[in-house]
């Protein structure tokens, strides 16, 4: 006999319409945690204790997401929020709460995640590194869609769980600097002949002023390079195209560009689409901590992993007897190893590996002897190099994370090898937003 496949009748809630519910705490996103069928709700923009009407969004097996409808009852801590963007772009989500509670909701979220993850948890955080909440950012990237039927580009960040832009005027969280040119931007873009094949734009900061960074598919005609000059001029901004994902041209101002660390008299040169940490004073702040923390000394031979252009490197080196930069992409090696000849620091030596590689011990930087190792990993964390880092058996271990869920996790590892938590602070690196970064120092 045919058997036919029939599907099980699904009881899916999403859309559903939620009244009264009530939050009962933040998780170490900032989200507001409420429970509904006996599962954790998520809610973006929720504060613990209010009483709200929220819209299912999302259902999982384990969880639900749910977008607020209604304020039925506010937090005390609930303030207006100062970006007239803040309900739909999705750049940020904690400006309905002050900077000193955003930093508290973070610190209290950074130790939730240690109790779950590590055994070893600290009695309390090290003060929380933070600056000003507001212009502080010196890159960002805005996506560009064409619309056919209008002939017109739409220039902005995305709108919260969606790939459609939001018609930006305004970003305060960016330098005033760059925020200053997303209407001319704006204009330009419009008027260049190949607007219908441009990808994204990107704005940054360096001490040579403004930049600006053009990612389009075809070659640019000669009206438009000749309007991109004339902006470049008008605005005194250095004007960058991006033909293809790894390469920069500079089309108007200065091609060469470098930011400082003044506090260690280093100049770091960087292209447009090298990685660089957006907020300039926690980056000096972070650097000065990590230094302290590693209580270095003119005998030092310190282990840079995840080096990058050597922000952190440079300034050790200024330190100590040598340090050894690791980085996986070889273009950030080779731009580390000419920031060091460009600051006259011949004790550095950098090179590329890929830190996730277990046969790593075997490559002849890993045979040299080191008795002090920082790491700066991306989001995955350093898991699998963490092993190796413990086998050098260096007094002290600088963690520097920007996902404290992996920094939580990688540190039960160093932990069991023997290591003791000593300190663990808070970056307030993104004022405004849920992300966090942290740093940590080990010491066996």
């Amino acid at each position: 006999m045919a058997q036919f496949f029939k599907a099980a009748p699904t009881n899916s809630i999403k859309n559903h319409i939620l009244k009264n519910i009530k939050v009962e705490k933040l998780d170490h996103r900032g989200r507001g945690l409420a429970y509904f069928q006996k599962k954790p709700l998520f809610i973006d923009g929720a504060l613990a204790g209010e009483l709200l009407e929220v819209q299912i969004i999302e259902t999982k097996k384990r969880y639900s997401k749910a977008k607020i409808k209604k304020i039925i009852k506010a937090s005390e801590l609930r303030i207006t929020a100062a970006c007239p963007h803040y309900q739909e772009c999705g750049g940020c989500d904690l400006q309905h709460l002050s900077q000193q509670s955003q930093i508290q909701i973070k610190a209290d979220g950074l130790l939730s995640l240690f109790k779950r993850f590590a055994k070893q948890v600290p009695q309390q955080l090290e003060e929380p590194i933070t600056d000003k909440a507001w212009g502080y950012r010196r890159t960002a990237r805005f996506g560009l869609q064409f619309d056919k039927k209008n002939k017109h580009l739409k220039m902005g960040f995305r709108r919260a769980q969606s790939n459609d832009l939001i018609d930006q005027k305004v970003c305060p969280v960016l330098l005033p600097a760059l925020e200053c040119l997303l209407a001319p931007l704006k204009i330009l873009l419009n008027s260049l002949q190949c607007k219908a094949d441009l990808g994204h734009v990107e704005l940054l900061y360096s001490d040579q002023g403004a930049v600006i960074l053009l990612r389009h598919m075809k070659s640019l005609s000669e009206p438009d390079l000749k309007l991109i000059t004339a902006f470049s001029d008008q605005h005194k901004v250095n004007f960058f195209g991006q033909p293809s994902s790894n390469q920069s041209v500079c089309l108007a101002g200065k091609a060469h560009l470098s930011y400082r660390l003044p506090e260690w008299d280093c100049s770091l040169s960087f292209t447009p689409t090298d990685f660089l940490q957006v907020n300039t004073t926690i980056n000096e702040k972070m650097v000065s901590q990590a230094l302290q923390w590693l209580a270095l000394e003119k005998t030092d031979r310190v282990l840079d992993l995840f080096c990058g252009l050597g922000n952190f490197t440079l300034p050790i080196a200024r330190q100590v007897e040598s340090v050894v930069g690791v980085e996986g992409v070889q273009k950030m090696v080779d731009r580390a190893a000419e920031n060091a000849q460009l600051n006259n620091l011949h004790n550095a030596e950098f090179y590329q590996a890929d830190l996730s590689d277990e046969n790593i011990i075997q490559q002849e930087w890993a045979k040299q002897s080191f008795n002090k190792v920082l790491l700066d990993p991306a989001r995955a964390g350093a898991l699998d190099c963490l092993a190796f880092i413990a086998q050098k058996k260096p007094s002290h271990i600088l963690y520097v994370s920007c996902d404290p869920l992996t920094l939580a996790r990688d540190s039960q590892l160093l932990l069991d090898k023997g290591y003791k938590l000593e300190k663990l602070g808070l970056l307030d690196m993104f004022p405004q937003t849920a992300h966090m970064e942290a740093m940590a120092l080990f010491t066996g």
